[in-house]
């Protein structure tokens, strides 16, 4: 086992794609594409990049968002997650990784975080209220919790299946997953505009017969450095043009807890 893993909580099999995290990668469009959304809403809500916040990655996985937020402020990131084999291969610096149950709401880690990320992890939640309400006890009143999920339910598939996903979202139907909350949403988007007519394609081309992983490759790395390339050059073209686009294959939101 990873020395660095603090395990808070016992070990327990659960069900999700490794493969997923396999395809992960720092230098993949997706996830370039999703932290500079992620830094223009962090900019747009007025959160200090430039102190050091204490910071909760919910579902953090390998790190990847951590690594990422990291180089651009002087924030410190925690990261939480139940999959061993993810956490293996995170590497958060000086922040702490945590195999940790959030639903246990430990009480040395109430309100304990300026900020939560909770980047595409809201999706493969069954319950969302008793979850989030487990969130917010790790937030500080006054703090900021991120929220990515994908968007359109119009577009939910094969993909979605294999990846545990339950649902997809408007910014209408992701507002509301805050209503029973002493919260105020600060700001929502969609991103990913150009991607919507992929993932209509992707779905065309997907079928239940796949395995997992094949599933994963297909539907999610791209099929070729040419076409990564090109995917890029889109990213950088919508995000320096289109600020709020009418629609998008993920949609991120700010929600501040009151107190």
């Amino acid at each position: 086992m990873n020395p660095n893993i603090e395990y808070i909580t016992d070990l327990r099999s659960i069900q999700f794609p490794n493969e997923w995290y396999e395809a992960n990668s720092e230098d993949h469009f997706w996830f370039q594409w999703r932290a500079r959304i992620a830094r223009m809403l962090i900019d747009r809500v007025g959160l200090p990049a430039d102190q050091p916040l204490k910071v909760l990655d919910i579902g953090c996985g390998t790190g990847i968002t951590c690594q990422q937020l990291a180089r651009q402020t002087r924030w410190t990131f925690d990261g939480v997650d139940l999959n061993v084999d993810a956490l293996r291969k995170c590497d958060l610096g000086p922040g702490r990784i945590l195999y940790y149950d959030i639903l246990e709401e430990r009480r040395d880690l109430a309100a304990a975080y300026d900020v939560i990320i909770l980047f595409d992890t809201l999706e493969h939640i069954e319950h969302t209220q008793p979850f989030l309400k487990a969130v917010f006890h790790h937030l500080k009143p006054g703090g900021v919790l991120l929220t990515n999920v994908p968007a359109l339910m119009g577009l939910f598939g094969v993909y979605d299946k294999v990846a545990g996903h339950y649902r997809r979202y408007t910014t209408a139907t992701l507002a509301r997953e805050f209503t029973a909350f002493d919260v105020s949403v600060l700001d929502q988007l969609y991103w990913g505009f150009s991607m919507v007519p992929l993932l209509w394609l992707r779905e065309r081309v997907l079928s239940d017969a796949m395995g997992d992983a094949a599933v994963i490759q297909k539907g999610f790395v791209p099929p070729h450095p040419v076409v990564h390339s090109l995917l890029k050059a889109v990213m950088k073209v919508e995000t320096a043009i289109v600020k709020r686009p009418p629609l998008g294959s993920s949609v991120m939101n700010a929600v501040r807890k009151l107190r």
